[in-house]
């Protein structure tokens, strides 16, 4: 298949910003993820598009297109949630409302990804138009990968062997 990856914010947007005990901003974690998991999809023969592979800034708008322009079989968006409430946690997948193409491709990562982290909360499959998931002509999901606000899985996220195990999630789904 040809999977277009897409790391969440970049380059002047850091996205959500864990601050307890150190700081760390979630555009770092999804494109560490976002790297993981392109050379686990390449090992098993698929064909990764990222929509970068660097920190700089790319629109939602130009996440879509470049998703669109190549033609993905599917499209994956990685993120980290934030909350107010330092003690949120858990691990969702939201897809284009009523999009049961989006389902049929969040329910194996939403599985394996809570399978895989079984001290993690399920917070289910979601719903809501965000734009790359309303723009993008394929299947297409948003993985909220855990609470960077939370400081017990900001030290998870910011662990490079986390981040792997997290790749090797969704591959293995995939």
């Amino acid at each position: 298949m040809k999977i277009c990856i897409d790391p969440g914010h970049g380059g002047t947007d850091p996205g959500a910003i864990g601050k307890e005990p150190f700081i760390l901003n979630e555009k770092d974690v999804t494109l560490s993820i976002s790297l993981f998991l392109k050379k686990e999809l390449e090992e098993k023969g698929h064909t990764v598009i990222l929509t970068r592979d660097k920190d700089v800034t790319v629109s939602l708008a130009d996440r879509a297109r470049i998703a669109n322009h190549n033609n993905a079989d599917i499209f994956i968006s990685i993120h980290c949630n934030s909350s107010d409430n330092n003690d949120a946690e858990g691990i969702e997948t939201w897809i284009f409302p009523g999009s049961t193409v989006g389902r049929k491709l969040a329910d194996p990562v939403q599985k394996s990804l809570v399978n895989n982290f079984s001290n993690h909360k399920n917070r289910g499959i979601r719903e809501k138009s965000f734009q790359v998931l309303r723009e993008t002509n394929m299947p297409a999901i948003l993985v909220e990968c855990e609470f960077i606000s939370n400081p017990n899985k900001l030290k998870l996220l910011s662990n490079k062997d986390h981040q792997e195990k997290i790749a090797k999630a969704i591959t293995s789904a995939i």
